[in-house]
């Protein structure tokens, strides 16, 4: 399993929750116990707590899963000094604050990242990327990671997740409640 398929099953989870919430929010509408801003507002509320809670969720599959080892920049620059400097300095240059690395024990070289609205970054390398004869290859990788996480935002999805729900609030209502 892979970081990018757990985010894909955290995505489809929480679009199946919020889609089976719909359905006895749709009966509090119809039933006048909620209004129809009321409703969209707690679409959005579920919607919201499902983005704050997928550094969380992605940090524990990290550790049970991967078995990721959350490690300092420093502890980095004792073994690759200049993969160290170099995300450093693409930090600051992306104005990505405080970024967590974490390493993974894995045959694939694939890298990740993840975060809360650029606050609490991480990324995700495999150990190979820690050697120091490695840089050819890892500092080209580590700059489109760090650039696409810099331009990646989940909130964008979950707004889509309440769009939709609250289309299938409205669905629900008209046809089974009305």
């Amino acid at each position: 399993m892979r970081p990018s398929r757990v985010l894909k099953i955290y995505y489809l989870t929480t679009f199946i929750v919020g889609t089976v919430l719909t359905v006895p929010l749709a009966q509090l509408l119809q039933l006048q116990e909620v209004g129809a801003r009321g409703a969209a507002l707690m679409a959005l509320c579920w919607n919201v707590l499902f983005i704050m809670l997928l550094p969380l969720v992605m940090d524990w599959a990290e550790r049970r899963y991967f078995k990721a080892r959350f490690m300092a920049l420093e502890e980095v620059a004792k073994t690759n000094p200049e993969l160290a400097n170099f995300i450093t300095d693409q930090c600051k240059k992306l104005s990505i604050p405080g970024l967590r690395f974490a390493v993974v024990d894995s045959n694939v070289d694939d890298l990740f990242s993840y975060g809360l609205w650029r606050h609490n970054p991480r990324l995700v390398v495999p150990g190979s990327f820690l050697a120091a004869d490695s840089k050819t290859t890892v500092i080209p990788s580590v700059e489109a990671e760090l650039s696409r996480f810099a331009h990646q935002d989940h909130t964008f999805i979950f707004l889509l997740f309440t769009i939709v729900q609250i289309m299938l609030i409205v669905l629900i209502k008209s046809l089974l409640f009305h």
